[in-house]
C-alpha cells in the first residue's frame, strides 16, 4: 500500500505533495520515494527499485537528508523509513522540511 504524503518547510514555506510506495498491482515493480537529485539539487519522486544503487539520487530514507526528528514519528514503506520531522529542504537547504501522510491509496 502506497501514501501521499504533502510536505512542508517551516523554516522557507517550500512545500510539495508526492507519493510512497506502489499499489496493489504494481508494488513488486514501482515503490516512488522523495529523493534528492544530486546533480540539480532539486525535490524528485523516483522509482526506488530503478535507482536504489545509482550514485545519482539521495533518498529521504538515507541519514544524509535526515536531521532532529523532535515529534520522534516516522513511516515507511517495507524497508525505508521516513522522517517526520527534521528533513532537508531543497529550497532554504535547513532541515526543516515535514512530511505528513495525508492519504492512504492502493
Amino acid at each position: 500500500m502506497g501514501n501521499i504524503v504533502a510536505s512542508l518547510c517551516r523554516n522557507c514555506g517550500f512545500k510539495n505533495e508526492f507519493r510512497v510506495g506502489g499499489g496493489k498491482f504494481n508494488h513488486l515493480t514501482h515503490c516512488p520515494v522523495p529523493s534528492i537529485n544530486k546533480e540539480t539539487l532539486e525535490f524528485e519522486t523516483v522509482n526506488h527499485y530503478n535507482h536504489k544503487d545509482s550514485e545519482k539520487y539521495l533518498f529521504y530514507s538515507d541519514d544524509n537528508l535526515k536531521g532532529d526528528n523532535y515529534n520522534n514519528k516516522s513511516f515507511s514503506n517495507f524497508d525505508l523509513y521516513f522522517n517526520e520531522e527534521g528533513n532537508y529542504c531543497p529550497s532554504c537547504k535547513a532541515k526543516k522540511l515535514a512530511f505528513r501522510i495525508t492519504m492512504y491509496v492502493d
